[in-house]
């Protein structure tokens, strides 16, 4: 879901449901080795430059497309509750416009059958920005996350 908040900002909200046990995701999106196999859009693969797991720590990954055209995003953590939430900020460093920092909020749930993640993009500056940003969360969790976690 879309919407717009105060100033023009939008934010993203997506909630999936994936049959692993908690733990599990947690350590997907806090281990950069496993971060490296699923991170991205579909076709996207990732390195990672910078990864520093604690609160103020900063991180630098890049993703590259198919057509071989990186993309440089770099943030940092800005509150982490082991096997519950990550907060950390969201900046393209290339994208060839001034594209402005924004923040991501990822909660973990224990569900019956697995776990519940909530995402939360928010103070992304355009709707069209918002879209891509949809697009892209939904194919790295929905295809490649998924997958990686069989």
């Amino acid at each position: 879901m879309i919407k717009m908040e105060t100033d023009h900002l939008f934010t993203l909200e997506l909630s999936k449901v994936f049959s692993v046990k908690l733990e599990k995701m947690y350590r997907a999106w806090t281990n950069p080795d496993e971060i490296v196999k699923w991170w991205g859009p579909e076709g996207y693969t990732t390195t990672i430059e910078d990864f520093n797991l604690e609160e103020g720590g900063t991180y630098k990954f890049i993703m590259t497309p198919p057509e071989g055209d990186s993309r440089v995003l770099v943030g940092k953590y800005v509150e982490i509750i082991p096997n519950n939430k990550l907060v950390f900020t969201w900046k393209w460093d290339n994208s060839g416009q001034e594209f402005p920092e924004t923040q991501v909020t990822v909660e973990f749930f224990a569900e019956r059958n697995g776990t519940e993640l909530k995402l939360k993009h928010e103070l992304l500056p355009s709707q069209e920005a918002a879209e891509g940003h949809n697009m892209g969360w939904t194919s790295s969790l929905d295809d490649k996350l998924k997958k990686y976690l069989g």
